[in-house]
C-alpha cells in the first residue's frame, strides 16, 4: 500500500476535480490517498513540507505546468515520486513524460512502477523542469497569465484553444515592432567570442518542445546533466517569423545565422539595459537584470510512460493469470 498525496488545482483550464477524484478513488482504493486542495500558496507549501517530512511516497499533481512547478520547488532532492496529471493548457512536462489525461494510462504507469529520475534547472534559487527564458517568449507567457486573471471568460477560451493559445499570442506579439535586448552571456560553452549580444529571445530548454508544438531544442534531454540555450538574434520580424514558424511545424531549423544554440550546465545572463522577467514552466521564477542558471542533475523522481516496461509487466501479469 502506497502513501499518496493528491494536489488538485481547480483553476487549471481542463480541470474537473470531482470526476478525477472519483476515478482515482475507484482505481487506487487499496492505497492511502490524501486529497489536498490548498486555499493559498502558504497552505500548499505547508502541506508539501509535511509530505516531505512524512512517509509520503508519491505526489500526484493535478493541474498544469505551473502546478507541477510549485510542487517541484518543495520536493526536489527528496525521494518522493511526482505523477503529473495534466489538466492545464500546454502541459509541456507531462507531454515529455508521455502522459496525457487518460486515467487508465496513468494508473498503468503507477501500477507498473514506471518512473525515472530527471535533471532540473536552477534560476536564481528557483527551479524549473521544462522550458523557460526571457524576452519575447516571456512577454507572451506573462500576457496570457495576466489575461487569465483579468478576463472572466478567458478560462473557457483556454479550454477551447488548449496549447494553441501560445502561437496565437506569439503571432500577435510579432505584429508589433520587434523589440531586442542587449545581453552579456557568460558560459564556458558559449560558441561566440563576443560576450555581448543583442537578441529578442533567450530560451533555456530542458526538453525539446515548448507550448505543445514548438520544436526549439530537438536534441535536448532532461537526464544528461545539461540544458539547451537557444538565442534568437534576428533583426527583423519576417526572419524571426520564418524561424519560429518552422519550429511550430516541428521542423529542425538549420543554417540560420541568427539562431545560436548550444548545450551547457551553467550560464550567467545579464540584461544590460533593463530589468526582465524570467518565465519557466509557465510561472514567473525571477525578475531583475542578472540570471544565474545551472543544471541540477538527478534532482526529481517522476512517473513516466515507458512502453517497453509496461508491455513486459502486462505480459507477466497475463502469464500469472494463466497459471
Amino acid at each position: 500500500m502506497a502513501n499518496i498525496s493528491i494536489y488538485l488545482n481547480d483553476a487549471a483550464s481542463k480541470s474537473n476535480s470531482e470526476v478525477l477524484t472519483d476515478s482515482l478513488l475507484n482505481h487506487l482504493y487499496r492505497h492511502q490517498l490524501n486529497f489536498r486542495s490548498p486555499k493559498d500558496l502558504d497552505e500548499l507549501e505547508e502541506n508539501l513540507k509535511l509530505d516531505v517530512q512524512s512517509d509520503c511516497e508519491y505526489i500526484f499533481s493535478v493541474g498544469g505546468d505551473g502546478t507541477a512547478n510549485t510542487i517541484l520547488q518543495n520536493i526536489q532532492g527528496s525521494d518522493i515520486k511526482l505523477m503529473v496529471i495534466p489538466t492545464g493548457t500546454a502541459n509541456d512536462f507531462a507531454s515529455e513524460l508521455g502522459i496525457n489525461l487518460n486515467i487508465e494510462k496513468i494508473i498503468k504507469i503507477f501500477q507498473y512502477k514506471s518512473y525515472q529520475t530527471v535533471d532540473i534547472v536552477k534560476i536564481n534559487g528557483k527551479y524549473m523542469v521544462s522550458n523557460g527564458g526571457i524576452g519575447l517568449t516571456s512577454n507572451v507567457a506573462q500576457k496570457i497569465n495576466d489575461d487569465r486573471k483579468k478576463f472572466k471568460g478567458f478560462k473557457g477560451l483556454m479550454k477551447l484553444t488548449g496549447s494553441k493559445i501560445y502561437p496565437l499570442y506569439f503571432g500577435k506579439e510579432l505584429l508589433k515592432p520587434l523589440k531586442t535586448y542587449r545581453f552579456n552571456i557568460q558560459s564556458k560553452d558559449y560558441p561566440k567570442l563576443e560576450t555581448t549580444i543583442e537578441a529578442s529571445i533567450v530560451m533555456i530548454n530542458n526538453q525539446a518542445k515548448i507550448g505543445g508544438n514548438f520544436l526549439v531544442a530537438p536534441n535536448t534531454k532532461n537526464d544528461d546533466g545539461k540544458f539547451n540555450v537557444t538565442i534568437l538574434t534576428h533583426t527583423n520580424r519576417a526572419d524571426l517569423m520564418n524561424t519560429t514558424l518552422k519550429m511550430y511545424r516541428g521542423e529542425v531549423v538549420e543554417n540560420d545565422p541568427s539562431l545560436i544554440s548550444f548545450e551547457t550546465d551553467k550560464i550567467n545572463i545579464m540584461s544590460l539595459d533593463e530589468e526582465l522577467v524570467y518565465f519557466g514552466d509557465g510561472e514567473i521564477l525571477a525578475k531583475g537584470q542578472n540570471f544565474e542558471i545551472e543544471s541540477v542533475p538527478n534532482a526529481l523522481n517522476v512517473c513516466s510512460y515507458d512502453n517497453n516496461l509496461i508491455y513486459c509487466n502486462s505480459l507477466s501479469l497475463e502469464n500469472l493469470e494463466l497459471m
